[in-house]
């Protein structure tokens, strides 16, 4: 059985977002994306996720805290 990995991928620039979804998508990722912090601990809480790429500097919450 081959299972996709699956990403959360937390971006707040639209276009860097969109890029690196298709690239890891292309890999055979599945992902996952959210726009700032607050959104990205709601996910967090609703899904498991295997791996999780996080700006550091975001709207709300940032990468960091």
């Amino acid at each position: 059985m081959n299972r996709k990995f699956s990403i959360l991928l937390v971006e707040d620039e639209e276009n860097l977002q969109e890029a690196l979804k298709l690239n890891l998508e292309l890999e055979g990722y599945e992902v996952t994306c959210s726009g700032d912090g607050a959104d990205a601990l709601q996910q967090v809480q609703k899904e498991h996720f295997d791996l999780i790429i996080m700006d550091i500097m975001l709207p709300e919450v940032d990468g960091i805290t």
